[in-house]
């Protein structure tokens, strides 16, 4: 069975953040983009969304891995909902799980980018 493009972005994203490419990276969001940083703290923009993996990197000793271990792509014309077990480790951070929360919106040449990137899921809640 075929990939979704969407996973096949997830997976690039994931390899682009553990490989620190960034350039790779910022070419899976779109141009107004939401990265969730922390509950309560988001970057808003590629140039923030930059600068936002770049302070992640030093925060996680350049070690931050990424994967997913489980997702669900919902679709509807052309957005995708992906609720995702997204798994994160580094040299300063035990294996943690995070139910992630990603959307997608396709282009009109058919592309799939990220336009809101929620590792926290429902976590931000309350915030």
């Amino acid at each position: 069975m075929n990939k979704h493009p969407v996973i096949l972005q997830i997976e690039a994203a994931d390899k682009a953040i553990v490989a620190e490419d960034f350039n790779t990276l910022l070419n899976i969001y779109t141009d107004d983009a939401i990265l969730v940083v922390a509950p309560g703290k988001n970057a808003v923009g590629k140039k923030e969304i930059l600068k936002a993996f770049k302070d992640i990197a030093v925060y996680f000793k350049n070690g931050l891995k990424v994967e997913q271990s489980g997702m669900e792509v919902l679709v509807s014309g052309d957005t995708a909902l992906v609720l995702a077990n997204t798994v994160l480790s580094a040299p300063n951070l035990p294996i943690t799980v995070r139910k992630a929360t990603y959307v997608f919106n396709q282009s009109a040449n058919g592309i799939w980018r990220c336009s809101i990137d929620n590792s926290y899921g429902h976590e931000v809640i309350g915030v």
